[in-house]
């Protein structure tokens, strides 16, 4: 585990999410864990069948899964009851698929074993869940690798069909960006710079 003291889920990081289990507090100050009943395999409501159906194919039970909201969002609204999230399996169910990325492990993921992000299965889940019984955010698994991030937002356009469409995109160089930049005005130049360095770092 990495070492963390109550922070706040973050963009990239990983944690071991069962969103059928979540700690609630009423308003009397009682707090429990709570079993949220997935919909499992329901029987065949035909007369003489015994076959059971699985109304799902959305990955259920404990898994790690990867936070995807904005950093930026999350400090600048003050918006923290959400997050949305990419679930890791590591069935090779999914393998092959167009928005299922292969996460190999690092000393910075943390992951024990190969492990499969589905993008299909983006989803939102409860603050509630990233917490432990005494109200506190849970500490995080690891972190995504910056290519495996990349690689993981490449996937997400092609699921939303998000590909830019604009001029600075297809235009863009080195030699315009450090034009940009001497344009600047020198505090900002620095800020950027500070920004660009914690960012490639990250």
């Amino acid at each position: 585990m990495v070492e963390q003291k109550n922070q706040k889920p973050r963009k990239g990081w990983i944690y071991f999410i069962n969103p059928q289990k979540v700690y609630l507090t009423c308003k009397s100050n009682h707090t429990y864990l709570y079993d949220i009943e997935p919909l499992d395999y329901v029987e065949c409501q035909h007369s003489s069948c015994t076959q059971k159906v699985n109304p799902s194919r959305v990955l259920r039970g404990e898994h790690p899964y990867i936070v995807l909201t904005s950093n930026k969002f999350s400090d600048e609204s003050g918006y923290i009851e959400t997050f949305n999230a990419i679930p890791l399996t590591s069935q090779e169910t999914y393998k092959g698929l167009p928005t299922t990325y292969p996460i190999n492990p690092t000393t910075k993921n943390c992951l024990d074993k190969q492990s499969f992000a589905l993008v299909h299965q983006i989803c939102t889940i409860d603050a509630n869940y990233f917490k432990n019984k005494e109200g506190k955010w849970k500490e995080r698994i690891g972190q995504l690798d910056k290519p495996d991030r990349e690689a993981i937002g490449e996937r997400l356009k092609n699921l939303f069909d998000l590909e830019p469409d604009d001029w600075f995109t297809k235009n863009v160089s080195s030699e315009l960006l450090i034009e940009i930049m001497y344009k600047m005005p020198e505090n900002q130049r620095h800020l950027v710079i500070e920004k660009l360095i914690d960012e490639f770092s990250s």
